[in-house]
């Protein structure tokens, strides 16, 4: 994630390596959210004993946390993309590289979690619903509720990202305010549409969700942002405790799978703030490098916490001399996840990124940085 041009905040202490620290801190604690949530409520929480705490009724945390992924995606996009906005060629760029960025890794995991389900848990797999998953096709549940889940269960973002990626990369060939307001007005109508449409075709039930109004939010605050737009320390301080006021007093919508308008202010609303109080002004955090790092494994821990969680326990129960209890595998298992996602990312999913990259660039001339 490259630095604001002209950002008069920006400087050293807020960027490292090209990256704005505060959106890896960001990237970071939501992937490290969602991995935490499920680890403990999916897989720990039911193991003989549990943890012996509530769990989150509502999941609340693990929801906000991908929606501040929106967020990102939506502030990124624009200023990762400044040179290739107005470009001739743009369009192809642009969705190439979003295309290497999400699907290989997405593929990897999906695949390692059917091998677990076919060796270490046999279980069938029904081909046609697993090659749906892999391209991101929406389907609906066996269980009834009303968001499209594939067989990765974690990768029911990816579908929204790849839409407003779609979207981007189509009016990418813009100058970078129109394509802004192209992109707006597309996910608005859908959204619009979405009002009248039965949950009947998944795809396009799925499509028309209002959760994609917050990549909105984030084009609109990284325009901002590159204008010059600059909050005061205590408005961010404000908005900080809006975020706060607006997760404990925004009731759980009667349905939230079916991400209507009340699960975006339920769960969209708490993220948004958290990221106008981070990214609407400089922000100076310690320990850049470390966060650096975090951020840029987020995207492997996000995808394989769920293989990685199910492969330990199996594992985990098999230790010789160890009296495994559920704390015991929740700490455990997080430590195995972080481990294997910085491994992931270091070993897998940067040098096949780059790889790809190469691969498929275009002849014919030079690409432009972004």
């Amino acid at each position: 994630m490259r630095a604001e041009n002209g950002d008069p905040g920006s400087g050293a202490a807020e960027t490292q390596g090209g990256r704005i620290v505060a959106i890896q801190l960001l990237r970071a604690l939501a992937a490290l959210t969602v991995a935490a949530g499920h680890l403990a409520f999916a897989f720990a929480d039911h193991l003989p004993g549990g943890l012996g705490i509530a769990p989150e009724a509502d999941g609340r945390s693990g929801q906000v946390a991908v929606m501040l992924f929106f967020v990102i995606s939506g502030h990124v996009m624009v200023v990762s993309s400044e040179s290739l906005f107005g470009r001739a060629g743009a369009r192809r760029i642009f969705w190439r590289r979003r295309l290497v960025r999400v699907m290989p890794p997405y593929w990897i995991a999906s695949g390692l979690l059917a091998v677990i389900f076919l060796t270490l848990f046999p279980q069938p797999i029904d081909p046609a619903r697993f090659g749906q998953s892999l391209l991101l096709i929406p389907y609906w549940p066996a269980d009834g509720t009303l968001r499209a889940v594939p067989f990765l269960w974690v990768g029911w973002t990816l579908f929204y990202e790849m839409l407003f990626y779609a979207l981007f990369g189509l009016f990418i060939v813009w100058r970078r305010e129109a394509a802004i307001a192209g992109v707006a007005a597309v996910l608005a109508a859908l959204c619009l549409a979405g009002l009248w449409v039965d949950p009947v075709n998944a795809p396009l039930f799925t499509a028309t969700r209002p959760v994609t109004l917050v990549f909105v939010a984030g084009m609109l605050l990284a325009l901002w942002r590159a204008r010059g737009g600059c909050a005061p320390p205590w408005l961010r301080a404000a908005m900080l405790a809006g975020a706060l006021a607006a997760w404990w007093g925004v009731p759980v919508p009667a349905d939230p799978p079916a991400m209507g308008f009340g699960y975006l202010l339920w769960s969209g609303l708490p993220a948004l703030l958290i990221a106008l109080a981070a990214l609407s002004g400089p922000l100076a955090l310690p320990a850049a490098g470390f966060v650096n790092r975090a951020g840029d494994m987020s995207y492997a821990l996000y995808l394989l916490h769920v293989p990685v969680a199910w492969f330990w326990l199996w594992f985990w129960g098999r230790l010789p001399g160890f009296d495994a209890r559920p704390w015991d595998y929740l700490v455990s298992a997080l430590a195995a996840c972080i481990a294997a996602s910085w491994l992931f990312h270091r070993w897998v999913e940067r040098p096949m990124t780059l790889a790809l990259n190469r691969r498929l660039r275009s002849p014919h001339g030079h690409e432009r940085s972004a």
